[in-house]
């Protein structure tokens, strides 16, 4: 009876946790992986975001070289108009420019709007992280804008790659 008893509670609990973890849910349809083979794209994790936030906040704060070292060493970044550069050359040219309308009083900003991650096959590992940002110019003569969406591919903590794509906006 005793054992009779066991059994019954260890059914129970079995029923009970594999009962709270409901299948991981898959949607649409990509075919980024290597071979062109069709993968859904699964919820990504948080931590693939809090590495983007990261080199966000450093690049805001000015801290080149930290947000440098959250990059792979191959990493690549193609901007809007198809050009790839190294992360180094990416770094390079936002500090350049940076300072340069800190220099001329230029108000200037890239602000993250948000984010989120998705994962093609969660049991291989890397995310793809799609931010919105908003870039604000306003030189005292003139005023502009850029919705931009940036794409990040980020494995184990480094961001691999990134791709942007920007869409002008009328200020007036």
């Amino acid at each position: 009876m005793k054992y009779y008893k066991q059994m019954i509670s260890l059914t129970l609990l079995t029923i009970f946790f594999t009962g709270c973890n409901p299948p991981e849910r898959s949607i649409g349809m990509t075919t980024w992986s290597d071979d062109g083979t069709e993968f859904k794209f699964y919820l990504g994790t948080e931590q693939a975001i809090d590495v983007v936030k990261k080199w966000d906040q450093l690049q805001s704060d000015g801290m080149w070289k930290e947000s440098l070292e959250l990059f792979a060493d191959t990493a690549t970044v193609t901007y809007q108009s198809g050009e790839t550069v190294k992360a180094s050359e990416m770094t390079e040219m936002a500090r350049k420019r940076d300072s340069n309308m800190k220099a001329n009083n230029v108000d200037y900003k890239w602000t993250l709007q948000g984010a989120f991650s998705v994962d093609l096959d969660p049991t291989r590992g890397g995310e793809h992280v799609y931010t919105d940002y908003l870039m604000t110019y306003d030189d005292g003569n003139e005023k502009g804008g850029v919705n931009a969406a940036l794409r990040f591919y980020v494995i184990e903590g480094r961001i691999v790659t990134i791709n942007q794509f920007n869409q002008g906006i009328i200020m007036e």
